[in-house]
């Protein structure tokens, strides 16, 4: 997939925008020329980025994407500047604790919940109604491999993936007759700052080609999913992982 495969002059809104791999979506967007709308509660890194992305119409809106009311104000704003919204990335989220389910410290599970469930929930909530009224529209939500098998230390993140997918296929089924496709990406490791210390280790040895993916790989897969070559692509959950999924462990 390359990023060549984004429609211009689309307007699409990308939440965990700041850094990562939604800061690599709304480059990889903003190469194609779409006005973009970026969330994130890191206001000065948001700044960073929508200051980066010359050429391109930009509106950065610093919200928490697990209060509804933000999520629904930051879609407002879109539609009040460019008067629609073509395509949406569910995509901020947060890890939790690594720590056994029976130990699970409760609010921390919870508070995993409200970001990576919530977050996709109160998206979905505000942008389904406007691709509705547009007849069509493009929504991904970012899942993780977590969300295809158990990840030992990491219930709630691997329970809030799992959500995230049963989001995006429920919304793809009730929305395919309106226009609005509803797809969700799955990446294993992922080289950010966040899995710096992670790259060489095991779990990247365990991918079939033997590495973390780069940022703007998982950017293409969405890119990709939210243009029109993918007009006929629906309740998808698309791995980007390097064969992960797909492998028989300790035989890849």
């Amino acid at each position: 997939m390359s990023s060549a495969g984004c429609s211009p002059a689309r307007v699409a809104l990308v939440t965990g925008a700041a850094r990562g791999i939604g800061a690599a979506v709304a480059r990889g967007l903003a190469a194609e020329g779409s006005a973009l709308v970026l969330v994130d509660r890191d206001e000065p890194a948001l700044a960073a980025l929508a200051d980066e992305l010359t050429g391109v119409e930009v509106l950065a809106v610093p919200a928490d994407v697990s209060r509804a009311d933000a999520v629904a104000d930051a879609v407002d704003a879109a539609v009040a500047r460019f008067g629609r919204l073509d395509a949406a990335v569910n995509n901020a989220g947060v890890p939790g604790p690594q720590v056994p389910t029976a130990d699970y410290p409760v609010d921390a599970f919870w508070r995993v919940q409200q970001v990576n469930v919530g977050g996709v929930l109160h998206g979905l909530r505000a942008q389904l109604p406007v691709m509705v009224g547009q007849g069509r529209g493009a929504v991904v939500n970012m899942t993780s491999g977590a969300g295809l098998r158990g990840v030992p230390g990491a219930c709630a993140y691997a329970a809030s993936k799992h959500a995230v997918i049963g989001l995006t296929r429920t919304a793809a089924v009730e929305y395919a007759r309106h226009g609005v496709r509803v797809n969700a990406v799955a990446p294993g490791l992922v080289a950010t700052e966040l899995t710096a210390g992670l790259e060489a280790d095991e779990f990247a040895a365990a991918h079939p080609v033997g590495r973390a993916a780069r940022a703007g790989e998982i950017a293409d897969a969405v890119c990709w999913l939210v243009s029109d070559r993918a007009a006929h692509v629906t309740g998808v959950v698309l791995p980007v992982d390097g064969g992960l999924t797909a492998a028989v462990p300790g035989l890849a």
